[in-house]
């Protein structure tokens, strides 16, 4: 069976659509205003310098 013409366009439609966003979200997700952000997110697990409580060493 061989898949009509408004098939193959909407297959093709939504191809084009799929890469466009993806570049997209590449080209947002590597702008310069995101930098920060991102840099920031990356060090948020590294950057936690509270010492714990005598209770929380004991595991309280």
């Amino acid at each position: 069976m061989e898949p009509s013409s408004i098939e193959v366009f909407w297959q093709s439609a939504w191809t084009v659509f799929a890469f466009v966003f993806f570049v997209g979200v590449v080209f947002w997700a590597w702008s310069g205003k995101r930098k920060s952000s991102f840099d920031e997110a990356a060090r948020m697990a590294l950057d936690d310098d509270k010492d714990p409580t005598d209770e929380q060493r004991r595991g309280a």
